[in-house]
Order: C-alpha cells, then sequence, then structure tokens
C-alpha cells in the first residue's frame, strides 16, 4: 500500500512457518501475551490436506476444513473457504462468511479486508479495500482504493487521489484533502500536503503546519522529522529538541531512540537518550530493540545480548539470535535452529531447519523441507505436542 509507513514496528511478528495464506503475517503484540479476549490455546493445525484448530495439548478442536487459516486475534480468525476468506469465532461459528480474496491482521479492533478487481480490459489487477470489525459486522465493505489501519480509533483511506479519515462507524471523519497521510499516536497523524508534512489532531485541525521533508508518529512525546536529508526528532509543538543529523531516526521507546550515526550505504545505529546522549557502549557494532529487558548486540560479528544498562549479560558468541520470546531466544548454530534462555543456556538443542519464536508456550518449527518435511509445534521442553506432513 502506498501509504506514509511506520518508521518501525513496536511490535514482535509470529513468523507463520507453515501458512501459506494471501493474508499479512498476524500480529501479536508482546510475544504473543494478548489481552482483547482472543483464546490463547488455539492453534492452525494440518490434517488430510485441510486446516483448523487445535488447543495446547495437540487435540484438534475446531475441524480441518479449511484451505487456509491464520491465528486467532481480537476473538476471531480469519479462514478460507472456496478461495474466499471470512471469519470464525472460538467455537468455530462462521460469524463473516467468506467473501474476500485477502485480509490483514486486527488492529485497534478493526480488520483490513479487501477484493481484488481488474482494470483496463482485464491488464490491470488492483484491490478494493474495506474493513470489519472484532464483533464481525462488516462496517465498510471493498471500496477505497487504497486504505491502512485503523489506529485510535481512525484509519486513512484513500478516494480519488486524497487522502483522509474514517471512524469505527466507518463514516468518513476527516475528509480526504491530503497528498500522503500516517497513522494517529498521541493524538497526531501526519499528513503531506504540497510536498511538506505536518501534523493534525483527530478533529483534523492542523497543529503542526507542514515543513517537513518525512515525518513519523509520535512515540513518548517524540516523533522523527526530516529536514535538509537529516533526521531528528520533535516535540508536539513542532520544534526539534534533538537536531536533525542523523541519517535515520526510529521511534522513542522504553526512553530510548535509535539513530543512525553511519550512512545509508555504511549503516551504524545507535540509541539516543531524550537529551540525544549516546547510550551504551560505542563498541557494539548493532543494538536491536529490547523485549523482555534485553536487547540483541552485536561485537566483532558475533551476537550476544545487553539488559537496560547496556551491561552484556550474555557474551557475544552467537552467528544468529533473535529476541527473546516467553523467556526464550531463538538461534542458529551450522545453520540448524534451537532455543536459549536467559542465562544463555542451550535449552533445545539447534537441529530444526526452520523455526518460528513461542506464541502462549508453543513453537511452530520444521525439519526438512518445505514440501517433504517433518512440522511441528513443540513447547518450551523441545517436547513435540503435535506434528504433520504437508504430503
Amino acid at each position: 500500500m502506498s501509504i506514509m509507513k511506520k518508521s518501525c514496528s513496536l511490535k514482535n511478528l509470529v513468523l507463520s512457518l507453515i501458512l501459506v495464506a494471501t493474508v499479512l503475517p498476524v500480529s501479536i503484540a508482546n510475544c504473543g501475551v494478548v489481552n482483547d479476549g482472543t483464546p490463547k490455546d488455539l492453534f492452525p493445525i494440518y490434517e488430510n490436506g485441510k486446516w483448523g484448530y487445535m488447543d495446547k495439548s495437540g487435540k484438534t478442536v475446531i475441524k480441518c476444513v479449511y484451505e487456509n487459516v491464520n491465528y486467532f486475534s481480537d476473538r476471531l480468525a480469519s479462514v478460507e473457504l472456496n478461495g474466499k476468506w471470512g471469519f470464525i469465532d472460538a467455537e468455530g461459528n462462521m460469524v463473516v462468511k467468506p467473501q474476500f480474496d485477502g485480509v490483514a491482521s486486527f488492529e485497534d479492533g478493526m480488520i483490513l479486508v479487501w477484493n481484488n478487481i481488474w482494470e483496463n480490459d482485464d491488464e490491470v489487477e488492483t484491490a478494493l479495500y474495506g474493513y470489519v470489525n472484532n464483533k464481525g459486522v462488516v462496517i465498510r465493505k471493498p471500496q477505497f482504493y487504497n486504505a491502512s489501519d485503523f489506529h485510535q480509533g481512525y484509519a486513512p483511506v484513500k478516494v480519488g487521489d486524497k487522502w483522509g479519515f474514517i471512524d469505527r462507524k466507518g463514516d468518513i471523519a476527516i475528509e480526504p484533502q491530503y497528498e500522503n497521510v500516517g497513522f494517529f499516536s498521541e493524538g497526531l497523524a501526519p499528513v503531506s500536503i504540497d510536498g511538506k508534512t505536518g501534523y493534525i489532531d483527530v478533529s483534523g485541525r492542523m497543529i503542526i503546519e507542514p515543513q517537513y521533508e518525512n515525518a513519523g508518529f509520535f512515540s513518548e512525546g517524540l516523533a522523527m522529522a526530516r529536514v535538509g536529508g537529516k533526521c531528528g526528532y520533535i516535540d508536539k509543538t513542532g520544534v526539534f529538541v534533538i537536531e536533525p543529523k542523523y541519517a535515520d531516526a526510529q521511534p522513542f521507546e522504553n526512553g530510548m531512540g535509535d539513530v543512525n550515526i553511519g550512512t545509508w550505504i555504511r549503516v551504524k545505529w545507535r540509541f539516543i537518550d531524550k537529551n540525544g546522549v549516546f547510550l551504551f557502549s560505542p563498541d557494539f557494532e548493532v543494538v536491536g530493540h529490547f523485549s523482555e529487558g534485553l536487547a540483541t548486540v552485536k561485537i566483532n560479528g558475533k551476537w550476544g545480548f545487553i539488559d537496560e544498562k547496556g551491561v552484556i549479560v550474555i557474551e557475544p558468541q552467537f552467528k544468529e539470535v533473535n529476541p527473546f520470546c516467553e523467556g526464550l531466544a531463538k538461534l542458529k548454530v551450522d545453520g540448524k535452529f534451537g532455543f536459549i534462555d536467559k542465562s544463555g543456556n542451550v535449552v533445545i538443542e539447534p537441529q530444526y531447519d526452520v523455526a518460528g519464536g513461542f506464541y502462549n508456550g508453543l513453537a511452530e518449527v520444521r525439519i526438512g523441507d518445505y514440501d517433504t518435511g517433518r512440522y511441528m509445534y513443540i513447547d518450551q521442553s523441545g517436547k513435540v505436542v503435535r506434528d504433520w506432513k504437508l504430503k
């Protein structure tokens, strides 16, 4: 979608190793810990050429009758039947009949859906976008030529060649009038007019006049903004509180901003505080985002972990690691994936050709190739809860 992109993702994505769908990856906040009423013990499962759902013990609880499925999110799950996507609840009841060519994932209680169309004598395929809420109500049938997710009660939509916003009822809340827009965060959204970006509030009033080459969403009171080809951070009056001097910058999270002090070619990321002071040792080649109090760090080509004070808690020794999720982090050794705990101990030996992170106590893994390999759900001890093959 051609919309002003988020500068970074504040969520961890569950890696779906098994599902092959025309949907976007399901975003699971905080490594799968959800508090929106979503069933926490239902997992996609494959059986006799169809998809359904199992519980945490591996027992099938929703029959495998679907061509494809996604994880439950915000109380519902998207499922494909006869080439179209609809939604079921945790009991397997069809809440929204299959009617869409594609679905995204729930954000702010709403999910983006679309249907493909052909234009110019069937030479160009495009899509029309609409929305379904977490109660299974279609609030807007696919009709927008471009659209994005809901945030803080509003979603960007494109009408003609201009962007505006709709509310939860599906009504136009802010008239389409902008060249480009971002999403609302902390009550403000970036919008572009005549090639410059400023910010509006939820009433559509311009709060910060368009003046930046590019700008991101507000997080912890600050937003990335670019002028003269350099990025810094502005406050909600539009004043730079951290001068624009970086090649790139990511949103603040947990009091830290991630800035590229190198170039687009020779990237070098460093964390700064809200005074623009560098955090942690300059010997760190790369510092990843924090998850469960720890962040990945690269020194001399090896990866380890630091705490929020910058203290190395797991010595850099790994060729490849992922952030911690539910107390375990995925690592790669000699081409195989396994898991370590927060002491750096290997608790599940590297043995998998592909592995996802843990989600509500289970992880998806595979041994072998895509078509003929063995797919499994494992628990945090490495015990196989259930397995299957596609062929």
